[in-house]
């Protein structure tokens, strides 16, 4: 009887985390539409880059609402945290988990107030709220900030409870850009031209396009290198089965979004800035470069993609880790010499799925970027090849989630 509750209890774990799920999204939706009651909405219209990045990462400059800030801080904040482990680990130290979400914690906090202090820029606030103007506008970046802090529980709790965790809000953040922007693109005045060309270039070619972008992002996410490995352990047809597997694309489409993350640190900062030194030519000139509407913008941009899915793929798989692993387990990589030999060997693995990777991303990304500057035209056409990429790579994720739940439902009465 205790084996058959047990059994009933993994069964319906699955359908309580899509439910528990479900209900932290609508807490997130409802509560990006909470106002703060002394911040007067934007009516901000700017196709600008910049506001479509934002919108990714669930700022919205539309709306003063609690949840105006989005997940952008948290977001940079673990990526330089990541990094800067990595390139400064010490192998005779062990960094505790616990260390490091306190540090992640308070470079959130930094990263939040000079953001929420750029957002002001962009709101208005109601001068009778407080009797003092930098009263109001302390409020208003505490209730940002806590915003903030409140998004991270939401993600967190879905780590431990829903699905996907942080990746599931994110995802929310791409599908709402994605129904504006299609929507937006309906609506413009190319839509209505029925002549052959219209037809072609403005229905045709860029659903061609969605589909060979659907298609590569797939393709590259579910596609793997596989290095063939000895475990002396093991000595029964399982040993034939052991690899160690690169993925085409070995840090998916994240460094696209993560990019588009460390693109607007700059910016931000900027603007803080700009409240400062007001009209400085300097400021304006840099803040100018640090733009998608400029070839230095996009080629910034292209080599922060390069440099990210560099960094998070020597991460993510570290040679010199394995290569000592293996060495202290007497393990190896056929016709490879332990230690420096097999080290380098898997570098070049790296490097091989690496290269197609980077190009497939930048060229899908790139591309209509560089026309957008060349015609000189504001269309939400031109967004689209990066949200759909990064919806496509946020989706395969999510479902790579319910599989692992699956499985693990199916295992865990056995275990």
């Amino acid at each position: 009887m205790a084996g058959m509750k047990r059994d009933r209890n993994n069964n319906n774990t699955l359908p309580r985390r899509y439910l528990y799920t479900l209900g932290i999204v609508c807490i997130y939706i409802l509560g990006r539409s909470v106002p703060i009651p002394w911040i007067v909405a934007a009516d901000n219209t700017s196709d600008s880059m910049f506001a479509y990045t934002a919108s990714i990462l669930g700022t919205n400059t539309s709306r003063g609402s609690i949840f105006s800030l989005g997940i952008s801080p948290w977001i940079t904040s673990m990526i330089i945290m990541q990094i800067l482990s990595s390139f400064f680990r010490n192998p005779g130290r062990v960094i505790s988990k616990t260390f490091m979400r306190r540090i992640t914690l308070i470079m959130t906090l930094f990263m939040a107030i000079i953001q929420s202090v750029s957002l002001l820029g962009q709101l208005t606030l109601k001068e009778d709220a407080f009797p003092y103007l930098w009263q109001t506008e302390l409020a208003s970046v505490i209730c940002l900030v806590g915003g903030t802090f409140a998004i991270i529980a939401l993600g967190e709790s879905l780590t431990q409870n829903g699905i996907a965790g942080t990746t599931t809000l994110i995802l929310v953040n791409i599908m709402t850009t994605f129904r504006i922007n299609l929507f937006s693109y309906f609506s413009e005045p190319q839509w209505a031209d029925v002549t052959r060309r219209g037809i072609i270039l403005y229905r045709v070619v860029p659903l061609i396009y969605v589909i060979i972008i659907v298609f590569s992002t797939v393709l590259f996410e579910q596609s793997e290198l596989r290095i063939p490995v000895y475990r002396v352990m093991i000595n029964n047809d399982l040993a034939d089965d052991n690899y160690i597997a690169i993925k085409l694309n070995p840090t998916g489409t994240m460094p696209v979004m993560f990019a588009m993350t460390f693109f607007l640190i700059p910016y931000y900062l900027i603007e803080a800035l700009l409240k400062i030194w007001q009209d400085q030519p300097i400021l304006l000139a840099i803040k100018g470069t640090f733009s998608f509407d400029s070839f230095i913008g996009i080629i910034l941009y292209l080599l922060m993609v390069i440099l990210l899915n560099c960094a998070f793929s020597f991460i993510t798989i570290n040679p010199s880790e394995l290569s000592k692993q293996f060495m202290e387990v007497g393990d190896c990589i056929a016709g490879m010499r332990p230690g420096n030999a097999t080290e380098g060997y898997i570098r070049k693995c790296i490097k091989f799925c690496l290269v197609p990777s980077c190009i497939m991303q930048c060229t899908i990304v790139g591309i209509p970027l560089v026309i957008k500057v060349i015609s000189g035209s504001d269309s939400k056409i031109f967004q689209m090849p990066i949200t759909i990429i990064l919806l496509t790579g946020m989706l395969l994720k999510v479902f790579e989630g319910i599989k692992v739940l699956k499985n693990f439902r199916d295992y865990k009465a056995f275990l």
